[in-house]
């Protein structure tokens, strides 16, 4: 297997253990058992547990950014941008409710790592600007109403957040009807202000 193949084999494994079990609680033999690998091989790639949890939370974050980078191109205007990016969570939501679930455990564990710390508060960042940057571009291009951009860019993080934590905590699969609701509401959001400001 070609070293980038098992580092990603070994970094999704990796995420799927600390999100099923609470990574204080996975050992990297668990993580190398799942992988059909020795331990001695896990510690080739990464030096202990603590720089795994950062890179297979990093990987998954990666795997989100890839999706919207590809689709971007795509999109013929702010609101299908929008609606593109949320539709993409629905090909990754594996992965995306593992890395909610990380997250999660990670904000209530201590002591915390700085770097890990980083990563998290750069991912949202990064869609919170994403956010604002589709929004403002729509009102601009007069697709939107008026809106307060920040408050409604927080409030689809938000919403998006918590369709990755219901579902694992309800154990429901709902995530492709979530988001598919959340669009409408978006939408309605976006539009109704629109359509007052033009009566």
């Amino acid at each position: 297997m070609a070293p980038e193949v098992r580092s990603d084999l070994i970094l999704d494994e990796a995420l799927r253990l600390f999100a099923e079990r609470h990574h204080s609680n996975v050992t990297m033999r668990d993580i190398a058992s799942a992988c059909g690998v020795n331990a001695g091989l896990i510690y080739y790639y990464f030096a202990n547990k603590e720089q795994l949890f950062g890179r297979a939370l990093a990987h998954a974050i990666d795997q989100l950014d890839a999706g919207y980078a590809a689709l971007r191109p795509t999109a013929s205007d702010p609101r299908s941008e929008m609606m593109a990016w949320l539709d993409m969570h629905v090909s990754i939501a594996p992965t995306l409710a593992r890395m909610t679930k990380l997250m999660a455990d990670y904000a209530a564990s201590a002591p915390q790592d700085p770097q890990v710390g980083g990563l998290i508060r750069d991912f949202y960042a990064r869609e919170q600007a994403l956010l604002e940057d589709c929004i403002s571009r729509g009102i601009a291009a007069g697709l939107f109403g008026e809106v307060d951009v920040r408050k409604t860019a927080r409030i689809i993080s938000l919403q998006l957040d918590g369709i990755f934590y219901a579902t694992g905590s309800r154990g429901d699969d709902r995530v492709a009807a979530d988001i598919e609701d959340l669009r409408s509401l978006v939408d309605s959001l976006l539009r109704a202000r629109d359509a007052g400001e033009r009566a």
